[in-house]
């Protein structure tokens, strides 16, 4: 049962084959050695901490051999060993994304590999995320999505999520939303305190841009419009669509939203 639990978390290789998990002799001795090895070099105080395994790799290894299980098994653990929502999605989670999606690109795992992995960590979101339900008064409201073009549907509920733990009411659009439908979706919102756009892919530019403009006609001149995303990588490129500034991260988007005057 242990080795079935290394092997559930990620930490021991295997692979499944007609129901049963089959490890290699020499992952066996590779895993042992490690140990061993960690044993003589970690100090105790550093053994029990959250760095002291590699939580982004175990993970990336249930969630492409599509072991849901191990996968919510591994966030357990990386919970209870000292990460909070935060580090968990972007020290865990969201490595392990951008590393499955890489191994696509250059062919190494398929489509449905791929497909599988984003989700199970879809479900996982709506799982985990529950647990760190924000008690008391909202902050205001804040509407995020992404215009057309855009697919990345995680880092979108991945922000929202994070921003849901600091108490801000979160309305997630999702992605590929035309500007009209985006600025139909932030007209008259009650409370409404920043709009936010995500954009991953520099196709998506021009969209953005259009959405950014669509929503301006419609809010508030203190509502801000924030920018972020992989392709949002300077300050240029967010105020180029017309934003307010840009938000490098979800906790950089955090300290723009509390410099924010609150009725």
């Amino acid at each position: 049962m242990t080795a079935y639990r290394y092997v559930r978390s990620g930490r021991l290789p295997a692979h499944q084959t007609d129901g049963e998990w089959q490890v290699l002799l020499a992952d066996v001795e590779a895993f042992s050695a490690a140990r061993k090895q960690r044993a003589k070099t970690s100090s105790p105080a550093k053994r029990g901490s959250r760095a002291a395994a590699d939580w982004p790799g175990r993970f990336e290894t249930c969630l492409v051999a599509g072991d849901e299980v191990g996968a919510e098994n591994l966030l357990d653990d990386a919970l209870a060993s000292g990460h909070d929502l935060f580090s968990l999605y972007l020290e865990v989670v969201s490595p392990a994304l951008v590393s499955i999606g890489e191994r696509w690109h250059r062919g190494e795992l398929q489509i449905h590999e791929e497909h599988r992995a984003s989700n199970i960590v879809a479900r996982l979101f709506a799982r985990v995320s529950s647990r760190f339900a924000h008690r008391g008064p909202s902050r205001g409201t804040v509407v995020i999505g992404g215009p057309t073009g855009e697919r990345h549907a995680l880092a979108i509920t991945m922000v929202a999520d994070l921003l849901r733990s600091r108490g801000w009411n979160v309305s997630d659009i999702g992605t590929d939303v035309p500007a009209s439908a985006f600025a139909l979706a932030v007209d008259g919102v009650d409370q409404l305190r920043a709009v936010c756009i995500g954009v991953t892919l520099r196709e998506s530019l021009g969209t953005a841009r259009e959405t950014v403009a669509a929503v301006r006609a419609v809010v508030p001149d203190d509502v801000k419009v924030f920018a972020g995303g992989a392709a949002v990588d300077t300050d240029e490129v967010a105020r180029s669509l017309g934003a307010d500034a840009r938000a490098s991260d979800p906790r950089a988007l955090l300290a723009l939203l509390a410099s924010q005057p609150v009725e």
